[in-house]
């Protein structure tokens, strides 16, 4: 599964990228990307909360990928380590930990 970057962090690698195409201000980079200069400031240099539809759009001009990488859990070590010392072995304890680690994640949001 394929998840978002968080909104700010995303905000910064844009602004890292554009800057080296010589593109530092919201004026030059809305023109540039044919977009509004008020969202492009409030998407690059203020704080945003989440990654908008003028966020993708800079994605899509800038050539950067809005999405985490896909990383496999069982490369983990620290995560296989933590599971094989609480796991039971059971397919009943198998969800009760993932339902955990769900919630871990609805937190978090």
């Amino acid at each position: 599964m394929r998840k978002l970057k968080q909104p700010q962090a995303l905000a910064e690698e844009l602004r890292d990228k554009l800057a080296l195409e010589g593109l530092a201000g919201s004026s030059a980079i809305a023109r540039a990307a044919n977009l509004g200069q008020p969202q492009v400031y409030r998407n690059l240099f203020g704080r945003p909360k989440k990654v908008s539809r003028t966020m993708r759009e800079l994605c899509k001009y800038a050539h950067v990928d809005a999405y985490e990488g896909t990383a496999d859990p069982s490369e983990s070590k620290v995560l296989m380590e933590a599971l094989a010392t609480v796991w039971d072995g059971s397919d009943v304890h198998a969800r009760r930990l993932a339902k955990l680690l769900f919630a871990h994640q609805q937190a978090h949001m």
